[in-house]
């Protein structure tokens, strides 16, 4: 079953350059598995981690910010690798074996969702994140930007009078080519000018309600081809809710 699960795997080597990783990341990659010369999976690199790299530092290697992460074998069960996921929240290796590391692919977690059976009975409200973070319609974008590479969120409603107008994400950011923020500008004291997050956000915005069913968001999430949905009441932002979310409720 893993086998009908698997993409093709987009690698990069442990020497790779942070630069050469943020411009394959901009084909729409949230993680890659970081290999070695011999095709074997080191752990992974998120885009989380490949932004807290400034634009001026272009000759930083990926090899400082490698993390662990489970693997998945050929034949694995759709639970197992979802059981990685839940752990992780991002894509899963998928290796020859156990004892061989060399990577054969990649479970993207969209196709997860489809080989996953979601309750219809359990609802949003029990697995939603309450405490959501937002950010203004009026916010620039290089605020938003520093603060997801400070506190490792990959994307933000965006609120206009508390009412929720959008979301703006990490791939947004860096498809729109807001990038290059050098923080060492705010240690010079060079102003920073950049574009507004109602600009850049996309909108309209797909949502659930707290009493919708995870079956329901997960379908939402296939549908549109997104990894979360904000949760409102009326159009008032009460939560969000993830890909990684919906998995951890079934497992």
């Amino acid at each position: 079953m893993t086998l009908q699960l698997m993409s093709p795997p987009v690698t990069v080597r442990e020497d790779a350059y942070i630069t050469h990783v943020r411009q394959l990341m901009r084909d729409g990659h949230r993680s890659l598995p970081v290999v070695d010369s011999q095709n074997r999976v080191k752990g992974i690199v998120t885009l989380t981690d490949v932004i807290k790299v400034t634009s001026t530092k272009s000759d930083v290697t990926v090899i400082g910010f490698v993390r662990e992460t489970g693997l998945a074998t050929a034949d694995s069960a759709p639970l197992d690798a979802a059981k990685i996921f839940a752990t992780t929240g991002f894509d899963v290796p998928v290796v020859k074996s156990q004892e061989d590391a060399t990577i054969i692919g990649v479970i993207d977690s969209a196709l997860l969702l489809n080989a996953l059976s979601f309750d219809k009975k359990i609802t949003i409200d029990t697995v939603m994140t309450r405490a959501v973070q937002a950010c203004d319609a009026t916010d620039p974008v290089s605020k938003v930007w520093l603060n997801m590479a400070q506190y490792g969120f990959s994307g933000y409603p965006v609120v206009k009078k508390r009412r929720l107008i959008g979301i703006i994400t990490l791939q947004d950011i860096l498809k729109a080519g807001h990038i290059r923020l050098e923080r060492e500008a705010e240690r010079g004291g060079r102003t920073i000018y950049s574009t507004t997050v109602e600009k850049v956000m996309r909108t309209p915005v797909i949502t659930v309600e707290s009493d919708s069913s995870i079956w329901e968001a997960a379908n939402l999430m296939k549908q549109y081809a997104i990894g979360r949905l904000p949760v409102v009441e009326d159009t008032k932002l009460i939560g969000i809710v993830d890909r990684q979310d919906l998995v951890r409720a079934i497992i």
